[in-house]
């Protein structure tokens, strides 16, 4: 049992629940400080994973079914335009696309018990919550080909998860959890831009679509990197303006030289895609190293290990502050 669940956590990309978590931890610490019920925070923290982890499936079983294939004269298939070991469970046979599926399905079951549990104990505006969230768990990987993904991470991470999570802890909606999502949903923007410039000569092959795509070449791309991380360091001055936390909240900018580690880091794969970085310190943490260097791309984990722990440091910071205040 602990195996079968441990295999599929790895196969949805359990790596990527840090972004979730700390997004959550963010509002659920601002509605316990507002007399919000804590019980319901977890769970709903519980139906969220549910539903992030049931995206990612989903979107590696869209890519295994649409991308263009290889097969060798063993009849071993691979998908020549992802990183590697991209879908390795059922390129391997380890897994069926029908157990997939099922599993999929099992999140989103998930999800959907615990939001109709909300629409019933907090209020019916928890259904538009769950609406919207369906709405990007089923067409993730179609808006990632039409250059939405970005958009569909912030709606999802920003007014979704802060207003949804803020709701059902406190039945009201309030203006500062919206204020309140905004740096930390940049930063997990930067996340999503960062895996997309990573796959920016895949997508290409396949004729994908995305938002890194529409730049000429990869410094312009990391221009506007650049613009998108102002906009999150500077969207944390509305914390204290609004009164949503005291001072202390800029003590975020001490992540800044991560900020241009993280840029350094994606102009030196823009050059060299092979080459990594010198593993620093304050590049913790890198968990399951070990099997990343035997079974997945080190260079491509390297740097999406980067941006989304700078995504987890500004968000605790930002949860520092909010318990000070």
């Amino acid at each position: 049992m602990i195996n079968s669940i441990s295999f599929w956590l790895n196969c949805s990309r359990w790596y990527t629940l840090p972004m979730t978590i700390f997004s959550w931890l963010v509002i659920f610490v601002y509605g316990f400080l507002n007399g919000g019920n804590i019980f319901y925070g977890i769970l709903a923290l519980l139906g969220i994973c549910s539903a992030h982890l049931a995206t990612n499936l989903f979107d590696d079983f869209c890519d295994y079914k649409n991308l263009s294939k290889i097969v060798d004269d063993e009849n071993n298939v691979s998908l020549p335009n992802t990183q590697k070991g991209k879908c390795s469970y059922l390129l391997n046979n380890t897994t069926t696309e029908k157990s997939v599926l099922k599993i999929v399905g099992l999140y989103c079951f998930l999800a959907i018990a615990i939001g109709l549990f909300f629409s019933f104990a907090v209020g019916k505006l928890v259904l538009l919550f769950m609406l919207i969230g369906a709405i990007i768990v089923l067409s993730y990987s179609v808006l990632s080909n039409l250059r939405l993904s970005e958009l569909a991470i912030a709606v999802a991470f920003g007014p979704l998860l802060f207003g949804g999570v803020y709701y059902v802890m406190t039945g009201n909606l309030a203006i500062e959890s919206f204020i309140l999502s905004i740096p930390t949903t940049v930063f997990t923007v930067n996340l999503i831009y960062t895996d997309t410039f990573l796959d920016k000569e895949l997508d290409k092959k396949e004729g994908k679509k995305t938002l890194v795509g529409l730049f000429k070449n990869d410094r312009n791309a990391l221009r506007f990197q650049k613009i998108l991380l102002n906009i999150g360091y500077l969207s944390v001055l509305l914390l204290p303006i609004f009164d949503i936390t005291n001072w202390q909240v800029l003590f975020i900018y001490v992540t800044i030289p991560l900020a241009f580690d993280l840029q350094k880091s994606l102009l030196r794969y823009s050059k060299n895609s092979e080459k990594l970085p010198i593993k620093r310190w304050y590049h913790f943490p890198f968990e399951d190293w070990d099997d990343i260097v035997q079974n997945r791309s080190e260079a491509f984990m390297f740097r999406m290990y980067q941006a989304r722990n700078l995504m987890c440091y500004c968000a605790l910071i930002i949860i520092i502050s909010l318990l000070l205040n």
